[in-house]
């Protein structure tokens, strides 16, 4: 009892180890993440408040551990199994109690749980696009545009509050652009959440910046508080591309803006280096042109970026080696051209001055558009076969069957040969057509005799015929006679033709069986036997076991019937069938009642 005890309390502890191991493994920790991801949640979880949620976990693990050491080592030392059972149930309940004051960490975990889990997943190192503005002034029509992305747009503001991410491809890589929520021109201390997931996103990301502005004012912002936002949060577009998105032109051409405000918005894109271009989500006017600008200045800055990294391309450095080979004499050596090369350049046609001519060779592609296109033209492969006669390289492939080559056994001849034969049989068919009356002495005695075998071979069969009809009609009346005279005595007459029919049967197999060819199976039957008696000894075992057989009756049973015959005329008496209960009493007898057990106890005694 007090080693199930200790090994009770020793499971218990391991299993809160365990489970709160995996728990605080599975989250993540806020300074081995990026800094993107570390801020992004603070903002929605508060750093300090799930970093007190581990650190409870984290703590109790440990006092689990301790209370199963001590309490482990007083139930080794009891001095009685009373002593180790209530010793065994405190340690039990302090372990229970310590994980029941963890409810609300375990709660608060399990949402930020959830909600990590509906995150997206935003690469901080890959190339990216971020939009950014005011509510309402088209972000979430513009990242649908740009990208395979559905973000729900209304005629709301505030409609996106959380990040979105879309995938697009542009010069065959993979771009994630990036809808934040809408921005509102305050303190960054009056922000509320919604919006501080653009700021984190803006502050920690690389990324080419898209600053929407609505030029319509249909939004319910006028130009001058969009060019306000736009300063106040520009120290975040610090050392990264930006472009100025002039959106809802179909409503409101750049055109009809005031002198002014087209100043105001120039100078803001020759200020921050910024392009400024004009688009419409409706219309998609400018979305095309937007993308390439925006994709090309990004990858531009990253090139600028790489380069100017000094100790990247050092670490570059020292891992190659350029061989400079050293001028070993003062003697010239000319390049040399293969003359084959240059037979191929005389045979190929040149462009270009005498001077700076340069052989060009037709393409594959040329050469399919010359002959008839894609579908039509065939590369030619043999073409290119290095072989000793070049005569043989349109030759067909021999063709192996079983090891040997088929064109070995083709009579080469077998063209004329055919030619000859047919050339003869239409000298025949002439010869028919002008004489066909024509025939030797010999032929006409052939044709004489097959037509007397013929004739003879008609009258055998009619005779034989004939014959068949009155054996037939012959039986047909005896079988009737027979009726007639069972009929008068009484007895009935319908499985009369039956019998009759399976008794000739059973002797025409015996007479098959005494003929000289089938006695061949017989010689157990005895050794010297008359003919005579071999003829009865096979009727009898032909009608004996065939007319049980036919009767219906099964093999099994024929041969038990034999055995049984044997066994009474051994013994000179009868057997009996024996009788069978319907079911053994084991299975009969079932479960004893409330009746008396003095007879199972006589039985006993």
């Amino acid at each position: 009892a007090e080693y199930m005890g200790m090994r009770k309390v020793k499971f218990t502890a391991q299993t809160i180890h365990d489970k709160v191991s995996a728990i605080l493994k599975t989250f993540p920790k806020l300074d081995d993440v990026h800094p993107f991801y570390a801020d992004l949640m603070n903002v929605l979880y508060d750093k300090d408040h799930y970093k007190i949620a581990l650190g409870q976990l984290s703590k109790a693990r440990n006092i689990v551990d301790g209370i199963a050491k001590d309490y482990v080592r007083m139930m080794k030392y009891a001095d009685s199994l009373y002593r180790t059972k209530m010793l065994k149930r405190t340690a039990l309940g302090r372990m229970c109690t310590l994980i029941k004051k963890l409810g609300p960490s375990f709660g608060y975990l399990e949402e930020v749980r959830k909600h990590l889990a509906r995150l997206p997943s935003i690469d901080p190192s890959t190339r990216t696009l971020i939009i950014t503005g005011f509510p309402n002034v088209g972000k979430s029509s513009l990242m649908n545009n740009l990208t395979n992305a559905k973000v729900d747009v209304q005629s709301y503001p505030f409609t996106t509050q959380s990040l979105f991410v879309g995938h697009m491809t542009y010069r065959h890589a993979p771009w994630q652009v990036l809808d934040t929520p809408g921005i509102l021109d305050h303190p960054l201390e009056q922000r509320n959440t919604i919006e501080m997931q653009a700021i984190t996103a803006l502050a920690h990301l690389n990324a080419c910046i898209l600053f929407v502005m609505d030029i319509s004012e249909t939004c319910g912002y006028f130009l001058d508080q969009q060019i306000a936002l736009f300063h106040s949060i520009k120290p975040l577009f610090k050392g990264k591309p930006i472009v100025l998105v002039l959106s809802k032109t179909d409503v409101k051409k750049w055109e009809d803006l005031p002198p002014e405000m087209q100043t105001e918005i120039q100078n803001i894109g020759k200020e921050h280096n910024a392009y400024v271009i004009s688009m419409s989500n409706k219309s998609k006017d400018g979305i095309d042109d937007l993308k390439m600008k925006s994709c090309d200045i990004l990858l531009d800055y990253r090139f600028i970026q790489k380069s100017e990294n000094a100790g990247k391309m050092t670490a570059i450095a020292n891992r190659l080696h350029v061989a400079v080979p050293k001028k070993r004499d003062e003697k010239e050596r000319l390049p040399f051209i293969p003359p084959t090369v240059m037979e191929l350049r005389k045979k190929m046609p040149t462009d270009g001055p005498e001077e700076t001519k340069t052989a060009k060779r037709k393409t594959v592609k040329e050469m399919q558009d010359e002959n008839g296109g894609a579908g039509v033209y065939s590369f030619p492969i043999p073409e290119h076969f290095i072989l000793e006669d070049d005569d043989w390289k349109y030759d067909a492939a021999p063709e192996i069957f079983e090891g040997k080559n088929v064109a070995d056994y083709i009579d080469p001849d077998i063209g004329a040969k055919l030619e000859a034969l047919e050339k003869e049989e239409a000298i025949l068919e002439q010869m028919d057509e002008l004489d066909p009356l024509a025939r030797t002495e010999e032929e006409k005695a052939m044709d004489a005799e097959y037509k007397h075998i013929q004739g003879k071979k008609k009258i055998l069969k009619d005779q034989r015929k004939m014959k068949l009809t009155d054996l037939v009609q012959k039986k047909a009346k005896k079988i009737e006679a027979v009726k007639q005279t069972f009929a008068q005595k009484g007895y009935e007459t319908e499985n009369i033709e039956g019998t009759v029919t399976l008794r000739s049967t059973l002797e025409k197999k015996a007479k098959k069986r005494l003929q000289p060819d089938s006695t061949e199976g017989m010689e157990d039957m005895g050794g010297d036997i008359e003919p005579g008696r071999l003829k009865r000894k096979a009727i009898e075992k032909t009608e004996g076991m065939a007319f049980k057989r036919a009767q219906g009756m099964s093999m099994e049973k024929s041969v038990a019937d034999k055995i049984k015959s044997k066994i009474e005329r051994k013994w000179g008496t009868k057997m009996q069938d024996p009788v069978y209960d319907k079911l053994p009493k084991h299975l009969n007898s079932g479960k004893m009642g409330l009746g008396t057990r003095n007879k199972r106890q006589s039985a006993q005694l």
